[in-house]
């Protein structure tokens, strides 16, 4: 596995820790049969469970003996996940999104021209617009009341 593949899978399991805590936060007063959280905690821990089978069989195929190390990669993208989650509050979603998606193609070594910017901006409006409107879901607003 390449280390961006395996940064990448860091990545994601950090995002499925962090969503499966904020997803036990959901309102279980419902009055439905199935809970509210029910799909997010099946979800998270689904993809959780598939990124350290990945990440495992990646460290066995490589050696036996020696014990998995994490490199900067997989540290800088864990460490910006995290950082895209506490900010969602602050920034909103569109702002938040954009900004994450921009430094992950940049660390990963695109070069720097209004190519990833267009990207990260298009694809983070584009997902808003499809969980909001389409789904229903509500997203944390954009800042300064621009929502």
């Amino acid at each position: 596995m390449r280390r961006a593949e395996r940064a990448f899978t860091w990545t994601i399991l950090a995002f499925c820790v962090a969503y499966a805590l904020d997803a036990t936060t959901i309102d279980m007063r419902l009055g439905q049969q199935i809970s509210a959280a029910a799909f997010p905690l099946a979800a998270a821990i689904f993809t959780a469970v598939s990124s350290v089978m990945l990440l495992i069989s990646s460290r066995r195929a490589r050696d036996h003996d020696r014990p998995a190390d994490i490199g900067r990669t997989e540290i800088l993208f864990t460490a910006m996940g995290f950082a895209y989650w506490l900010s969602l509050p602050w920034l909103g979603y569109v702002v938040a999104t954009s900004l994450f998606l921009l430094m992950g193609t940049l660390s990963l070594g695109e070069r720097v021209s209004l190519r990833p910017f267009a990207v990260s901006i298009g694809t983070a409006v584009a997902l808003w617009v499809v969980f909001v409107f389409l789904l229903g879901v509500p997203l944390p607003d954009p800042p300064f009341g621009l929502g």
